[in-house]
């Protein structure tokens, strides 16, 4: 598609940049909106930049991991292929776990209840995670299998990050999927999030969500998923393992006894 938003001369500032850059502002823009009242925004930044930080270094460093395998050389080659292409090559959910941990961390140092608090954070991701994906749509990373669908899409410039026997070839528009599939998510989240409800639960509801629909989607993909486990790609082991973790965290808040500083009310 359009892999390169602006060049000039030895510059090129990167569509997948932009598209991220702008699913952050806009997802904190919709939280800062929402803030909670024991949260203050010097706090509130502070999280915005822990998930930042964490997502960039967790979301490269997975990818690095999953692709390491695959990539020829030796090891200064590989090294100095991903410091070239840094730009690009980043596994989400590497990103969610990381920062998730950093989150952790940060909030208990802070004393601020963890359900609570992260089912506030958590309504904004999908959102912001949409900006991203149409990003991954125009740099064409992330790409689907190839289709006879009437809305199979071709990427043809030569510097899409599509495989390169895929160039000219139809295939799914997966990031797409996605990028709606994130949307639908937000909405319902910013629904349940604005009615009585559970601690814990918006968390669930969205781990829930978006592990169905990143499941059934790696199925359409069409790029480099990893070393398959049982049939199943990395992506998909880490949606089960959320999946369990969604089951911990809903036997957890709806038992009697639960922690308070996991519940405190906001």
């Amino acid at each position: 598609m359009h892999p390169v938003f602006l060049h000039i001369g030895p510059f090129e500032l990167a569509s997948y940049g932009v598209m991220t850059a702008l699913g952050y502002a806009v997802a904190s823009y919709y939280l800062l909106r929402h803030l909670p009242k024991n949260i203050d925004k010097d706090t509130f930044w502070n999280l915005i930049f822990i998930i930042f930080m964490g997502a960039l270094v967790g979301a490269k460093l997975l990818f690095i991991l999953v692709t390491w395998p695959q990539l020829n050389g030796t090891m200064w080659e590989k090294m100095t292929y991903f410091a070239q292409n840094f730009r690009y090559g980043f596994v989400f959910y590497g990103g969610l776990i990381v920062a998730v941990a950093a989150l952790i961390i940060y909030m208990k140092k802070k004393n601020l209840p963890l359900l609570p608090t992260s089912d506030f954070i958590i309504t904004g991701l999908p959102l912001g995670h949409a900006f991203g994906r149409v990003g991954c749509f125009l740099a064409g990373c992330c790409h689907g299998k190839p289709t006879a669908l009437p809305w199979g899409v071709i990427f043809s410039d030569p510097h899409a990050m599509v495989s390169p026997d895929l160039i000219g070839v139809p295939v799914h528009p997966v990031q797409l999927y996605e990028a709606v599939g994130n949307l639908l998510i937000f909405f319902l989240l910013h629904k349940l999030y604005n009615r009585p409800h559970k601690n814990g639960m918006i968390l669930v509801a969205y781990i829930a969500c978006y592990g169905t629909l990143r499941f059934v989607l790696e199925f359409f993909r069409g790029d480099f998923r990893g070393t398959y486990i049982f049939g199943l790609s990395p992506a998909q082991l880490i949606t089960l393992l959320l999946a369990l973790t969604a089951g911990i965290i809903w036997w957890r808040t709806t038992k009697k006894g639960t922690k308070k500083w996991l519940i405190k009310k906001r």
